[in-house]
């Protein structure tokens, strides 16, 4: 009896709370819903490029400190150190050389994506590296594979399911970044740059809710829509052919 009492409160509590989401919804016009779709793409491209320049430089510097001790016991510290710094501290930095001489904030919004989101490709990085077994490496070495060859045959499908995991996470941090770093105050004044993340600011600071929701769920949507296109389909990938079974 208790269940059914509860499971109708609960209906009724979704169709009361849909409601007022249609109605709130319903009060956007059309030259609002219009500006949604750029503001995805040009929030998702700067999610992208922040992506592709952790890559360039954690793939590497991981790989070296997970596969080398004596460099990890130097380097591990001071990165820890370094990626405890909040991130939004070293924002104004940021924005006073980018704003004044670098592109402004649509090129400053990647930089700051970037500074929060880079450690989590970076740890996850040396922690696939330092998982490689040691036979593995030790065979690579017997038979002189170097260089390129070893990248392709050892280090990068040893690492690929932890790279993954932390690109996933990046990501997930980039669109939730894009909405401080997108919109922002900055010399006594707001500055803003076209994207998702400064559409749900912007909302939020002027007390556009109808806008603010929308924002949030289309983000919402866009974050489910790429874990399940993309990274679902690259786990996978790393769970049948990547895996290393000891």
């Amino acid at each position: 009896m208790i269940k059914i009492i509860f499971r109708i409160v609960a209906i009724i509590l979704l169709i009361y709370v849909g409601f007022n989401v249609v109605k709130l919804l319903s009060t956007l016009k059309i030259k609002d819903l219009q500006t949604i779709p750029k503001a995805v793409l040009f929030s998702l491209l700067r999610v992208i490029a922040a992506q592709a320049i952790a890559l360039i430089w954690t793939v590497p510097v991981g790989v070296a400190i997970g596969m080398n001790k004596k460099l990890g016991n130097i380097l591990q510290p001071v990165i820890q150190v370094v990626a405890s710094v909040p991130a939004t501290a070293l924002f104004p930095v940021v924005l006073g050389i980018f704003m004044s001489k670098l592109g402004g904030l649509g090129f400053a919004s990647i930089i700051l994506m970037l500074m929060g989101t880079q450690w989590y490709i970076l740890f996850n990085v040396v922690a696939g590296a330092m998982a490689i077994p040691e036979d593995l490496k030790a065979a690579t070495k017997t038979f002189g594979i170097r260089g390129i060859k070893k990248w392709k045959t050892l280090i990068l499908p040893g690492i690929f399911p932890y790279l993954v995991t932390g690109m996933i996470t990046a990501t997930g941090g980039c669109w939730n970044a894009s909405i401080v770093s997108e919109y922002v105050n900055f010399g006594g004044k707001s500055v803003k740059t076209v994207g998702l993340g400064a559409l749900i600011s912007q909302a939020t600071e002027t007390g556009n809710f109808a806008m603010l929701l929308m924002g949030t769920i289309t983000m919402c949507i866009v974050v489910v829509v790429i874990n399940n296109v993309v990274w679902k389909r690259l786990y996978a990938l790393a769970e049948e052919r990547f895996k290393i079974e000891m």
